[in-house]
């Protein structure tokens, strides 16, 4: 099987689950090690300072793996060197005022740090125009433990959401979305790093998993960046295996493809792979390789009828809809008592109106434009309201309409509406029962 063929059997466009190896490969970033390794040299120079830290954590009783207890130990000690020691702070007011409002000093710097060495090398600059190029159609959405904002300047327009929370709580429409479930630079305390932070990531993981597991069970994922033993996956693969029966299980078998990383390997090697989950086999496809365009651009087969942003904001729209019963600025909904449309249609107008979609003003109610005036609540420039709802409006009025407002604002010339406006004043606009009213 080629890469192209195992590609052109998915059944939708991909997830990409994105590690740590995506960005020391474009932005030069260390791993884990190297970057809580970073943080010790800065308030150590003895060469065995970090190799102390591992060697504490390795006699502690951690809880969440080695690599957390390290970064906690550091923590600890950096915090406390930070505050007595101005040296080594940082100078962004930004950074300074989210210690201030009681954020750990570690991980505030941790998000300068990475802010401050987001550079893409060159090299690769062929490789991010190709992915980018694939976020148009050919990705559903990513997931990623990253901090950096690399993901967001890739895949432009996706809707970012970072933590659990945000996760948990927002109503994610499963397309043209990024997952940061470890944080985000923009955020420092969101950014998971230590014992702590991994035992509360761990203790809402089935939340997580719930909301991961309809991305899981419709689209191919693609782990890219990640070694295939990597911890921190094995435990979210384990979260959405528990909620799987067994032939659930096999389906993923063809939808999990792990890309490893094997520095000047010539081609592409496609093989079957798998782990142990919670004691059940998990089958997958392993893909070796070097050139990382091999991948994109058999990615590039696989294309959405849509831009993907835009089935999002389709999705978007209609979910809004859906709760509200409201019309949103972009989304128009014909009633159904609506004469225009037929019993068997639903008209529906997302985005800029259409001359078809402008055409329809002609249904817009005199009370609707009299309201617009004082909220401007219709979604419409006063030049299609003046051209397209004008004429009917006007006959429905015996003659009387106010328009100064829009003719003040139309680009355009309307002799009509400008004569009218002409031969109109306040108590020609104003009807008879009204001023009856007024009477009273």
């Amino acid at each position: 099987m080629t890469l192209e063929d195992l590609i052109r059997n998915f059944n939708t466009t991909p997830f990409l689950f994105i590690g740590s190896g995506m960005s020391r490969r474009y932005l030069g970033l260390p791993d884990w090690k190297g970057l809580l390794k970073h943080f010790v040299d800065v308030i150590s120079k003895d060469e065995f300072a970090y190799d102390a830290f591992e060697n504490r954590a390795k006699n502690t009783d951690y809880l969440t793996g080695v690599m957390p207890k390290v970064a906690e130990l550091i923590q600890k000690e950096y915090d406390s060197q930070w505050f007595s020691d101005a040296s080594i702070r940082t100078t962004s007011k930004e950074a300074l005022d989210a210690v201030h409002n009681g954020v750990s000093p570690f991980k505030v710097e941790i998000a300068e740090y990475i802010k401050n060495n987001c550079t893409l090398k060159e090299e690769y600059q062929e490789e991010i125009d190709a992915l980018k190029k694939l976020s148009e159609k050919s990705i559903s959405g990513v997931i990623t433990t990253n901090y950096d904002k690399l993901l967001e300047d890739v895949f432009d327009g996706y809707a970012s959401y970072v933590g659990q929370h945000e996760l948990i709580f927002s109503a994610l429409q499963g397309v043209a979305e990024i997952y940061k479930i470890h944080g985000d630079i923009k955020n420092p305390d969101s950014i998971v790093i230590n014992e702590e932070d991994y035992l509360e990531f761990d203790s809402k993981s089935a939340y997580l998993a719930a909301k991961l597991l309809t991305i899981f069970m419709e689209y191919p994922i693609i782990f890219l960046g990640y070694s295939i033993s990597d911890a921190n996956i094995l435990k979210i693969i384990n979260s959405i295996v528990l909620c799987l029966n067994d032939e659930q299980l096999k389906m993923l078998e063809d939808r999990f493809i792990f890309v490893e990383y094997k520095e000047n390997y010539v081609g592409v090697e496609i093989s079957p792979y798998t782990i142990m989950v919670n004691g059940r086999p998990l089958s997958m496809k392993k893909i070796v390789l070097s050139d990382f365009m091999l991948l994109y651009k058999a990615l590039e087969n696989k294309r959405a009828k849509l831009p993907v942003k835009i089935l999002r904001r389709f999705k978007q729209e209609i979910y809004d809809y859906t709760i509200t019963s409201v019309p949103t600025g972009h989304l128009r909904v014909a009633a159904l008592e609506d004469q225009r449309v037929g019993d068997e249609e639903l008209v529906l107008s997302i985005g800029k109106m259409s001359d078809l979609g402008l055409k329809g003003l002609s249904g817009i109610r005199p009370n609707e434009w009299y309201r617009n005036i004082i909220l401007n609540d219709l979604d419409f420039e006063a030049d299609d309201l003046l051209e397209y709802a004008f004429p009917e409006l006007i006959k429905q009025n015996s003659g009387r309409l106010p328009v100064n407002k829009y003719l003040s604002e139309a680009s355009k010339t309307f002799v009509d509406c400008e004569k009218l406006a002409r031969n109109l004043d306040f108590d020609h606009i104003i009807s008879s029962t009204i001023k009856k009213i007024e009477a009273v």
